[in-house]
């Protein structure tokens, strides 16, 4: 492994916003335009420093020696994919977007508009494999949007600064995806460690372990899958859920993943699973939707945060998602 490399930086900080009757101007739509390429761009070579921690630390616990190689590979593809500025991974996935709309939120329409007109840009640029597909005809667009893509889930929050965040889904991890419904009138914390282990033992190799687990629990089916995804976005990797019971399913989860012993690529060993993150919602009282995402080692996602004052940055290594 070479030394730690900074994400390539194309952008540091613009005046490409002003403040207007309480809200943000876009001058020009362009530039936002410009920083949503260059958050593909972090997203898709750089992965956040804590991940490359994690890899690192199951490396040196590590016995197995063909296990060893698996882990020493992946981390040889972070160091090349960083030195040369090309993606991580050849599925570059598909592009979701999660968008906290602050006190300063420009209309969202612009800023829908600035993010696939990023996306298609970016699909060039960096370039970005071709994924977005039409779901029954299988057509193509070449750019990596339409038919709602890119997808973008908007929070509201009182701040007085907005967040963009993007995370690329691979659909090697993606199609593990499952949801079940755990009875109220049962124990939900071991319905819970059944199901995860269910979906890891099923899974195996192929989401490409060591990933990172993330736990949707309560709401409603969709919410519960949303939540999963936005677990991935939590940081640095391993930071628990503020909820005491939350933080101390999570610690289950993950000693009971690890102690399969799939391991890194399926090939054995003691890390299977990175971090487990669990996100909550107020549910129904009859029963509880628990959705499993898994997200490959290859976490990719940035960040940036748009202040009131016009300026913005990216944020490399966030305390929370």
């Amino acid at each position: 492994m070479g030394p730690e490399h900074a994400p390539p930086a194309v952008l540091r900080q613009s005046s490409a916003l002003q403040i207007w009757k309480g809200g943000l101007e876009l001058i020009p739509r362009e530039k936002l335009t410009e920083i949503i390429i260059e958050l593909l761009k972090r997203a898709s070579i750089c992965l956040p420093r804590s991940v490359k921690e994690e890899l690192q630390a199951a490396l040196r616990k590590e016995e197995e020696e063909v296990t060893r190689h698996q882990l020493e590979t992946i981390l040889e593809n972070i160091s090349i994919a960083e030195d040369r500025e090309i993606p991580v991974c050849q599925d570059t996935g598909v592009p979701i977007f999660f968008a906290k709309v602050g006190r300063n939120w420009a209309a969202v329409s612009e800023v829908a508009a600035a993010i696939t007109e990023g996306t298609v840009k970016a699909t060039k640029a960096i370039p970005l494999r071709e994924n977005v597909i039409h779901p029954l005809t299988k057509e193509n667009s070449g750019t990596n949007t339409g038919w709602r893509m890119p997808f973008i889930y908007y929070e509201m929050t009182s701040e007085e600064f907005s967040e963009i965040q993007v995370l690329l889904k691979g659909f090697g991890s993606e199609a593990k995806t499952s949801l079940a419904y755990i009875p109220t009138s049962e124990d939900v914390v071991k319905g819970t460690l059944k199901f995860v282990l269910d979906c890891a033992r099923k899974g195996f190799g192929e989401p490409c372990p060591p990933y990172i687990l993330g736990v949707g629990m309560g709401g409603t089916s969709d919410i519960a899958a949303m939540l999963a995804k936005k677990a991935f976005l939590r940081l640095p990797l391993g930071k628990k859920n503020p909820d005491p019971a939350a933080a101390d399913l999570e610690e289950k989860l993950l000693a009971a993943v690890n102690a399969t012993g799939i391991g890194a690529m399926g090939m054995g060993g003691k890390t299977t699973a990175l971090a487990v993150h669990v996100e909550l919602c107020g549910t129904h009282s009859a029963a509880v939707p628990v959705a499993v995402a898994i997200q490959c080692w290859a976490d990719r996602q940035a960040a940036v945060r748009i202040h009131s004052d016009g300026t913005f940055e990216f944020l490399e290594e966030r305390k929370n998602g």
